[in-house]
């Protein structure tokens, strides 16, 4: 009796660790799935954040490189005023340096003389005069000889500035370059640990970041041609003039258009204004959505972008992932003025945004 009772605890047992296993087994995919869905999460914050960075630092390396050659042009005209005014100045003190000579050799008695040997008063008055014309040059001389000094020494000024601008730009740029550097090794041993880690599921998420990127490339091109784009291309739905300042009025529709149209870009994209954000809508290729929502602020000379939520298909980035893409501060579009105008303050409402303008 004692051996089948034992032998049916061991049946029961065994029906109950075949029960329990599997349920152990599933909790396990379970959360691996779910670790490695948030690791996907991070790999694509990272990823983009990445790209966001070497598109900034790509923009400034070619801004200041434009900078750069600029200055380089100047450079010949601005050693050839210098050479100018110092040959001015050479031919100034050749010229005071005679008349002093006429005058402290000759002048001193040789004036007194001319003015004595008047015959009369009319006669003194036109010796009087005479004198005086003399001794004019030599002020006149003098001073034309201070001025040419002056200029040399604004001119050497000014190429000295130049130059050290030209090596303070040929640092930045050599900074840049190696930040540059720096960042595609960062992007590519990124891309290295996403194939080690994710294996086949690297492609879903590379197709994120690229889609991600090029949803937001966009609004950097836009504001970029913005800055001195003729009014009537991008002529808002209505101007409110205001006395010293003017408000403008962009609608859904018509920013969409200026932010998608004619600009390389894969993925159907719209943009629209809801609960004070600019939300960016889309869909793919592969018909999976995307929704990115953030809100936009005038900060001195930049625009920012505050992305506060984004969504790529079944991914909803939590917060830290999100703070992560957009930075701390948000994206930052440099933009200083719009059409001639100064971006003062931005106000979304429903559907349109209100931009508020000074002159600069």
């Amino acid at each position: 009796m004692s051996v089948y009772r034992y032998g049916v605890g061991i049946i029961v047992l065994m029906i109950f660790l075949q029960c329990f296993f599997p349920a152990a087994a599933s909790e396990n995919v379970l959360e691996t799935h779910e670790k490695l869905k948030q690791r996907e999460q991070e790999i694509v914050a990272e990823l983009i954040q990445t790209e966001l960075l070497l598109d900034r630092t790509n923009r400034e390396y070619h801004q200041v490189l434009t900078t750069l050659n600029q200055t380089r042009a100047q450079l010949p005209a601005m050693q050839e005023k210098l050479a100018l005014s110092q040959e001015q100045l050479n031919t100034s003190r050749q010229k005071l340096s005679l008349w002093l000579r006429h005058f402290y050799m000759e002048g001193q008695t040789g004036y007194l003389y001319i003015l004595l040997g008047a015959v009369d008063l009319r006669d003194f008055i036109n010796r009087v005069a005479l004198v005086g014309i003399l001794v004019s040059q030599g002020i006149k001389n003098y001073y034309d000889t201070m001025a040419a000094f002056d200029e040399v020494k604004q001119r050497t000024t000014e190429l000295g500035k130049l130059e050290q601008t030209l090596v303070d730009q040929q640092k930045f740029l050599a900074n840049k370059k190696e930040q540059i550097a720096q960042l595609q090794q960062s992007k590519q041993n990124l891309l290295t640990r996403t194939r080690q880690e994710l294996g086949e599921s690297q492609g879903r998420v590379l197709l994120v970041v690229e889609r991600l990127h090029s949803v937001l490339l966009p609004m950097d091109t836009l504001l970029a041609r913005f800055e001195h784009a003729p009014w009537e291309e991008y002529r808002p739905d209505q101007i409110h003039w205001l006395g010293s300042k003017v408000k403008v009025v962009y609608k859904d529709s018509t920013l969409t258009r200026l932010l998608f149209s004619g600009v390389e870009q894969r993925y159907a994209a719209r943009a629209s204004f809801a609960k004070q954000q600019l939300v960016i809508q889309g869909q793919g290729e592969d018909n999976i959505p995307f929704t990115i929502a953030g809100q936009l602020q005038v900060s001195g000379e930049n625009v920012r972008y505050n992305i506060q939520s984004i969504k790529i298909g079944e991914y909803t980035l939590d917060a830290d992932l999100v703070r992560m893409v957009g930075g701390d501060d948000g994206i930052v579009y440099p933009l200083g003025k719009i059409m001639g105008w100064r971006l003062q303050h931005i106000q979304i409402d429903e559907g349109k945004a209100t931009l508020e303008l000074v002159p600069t």
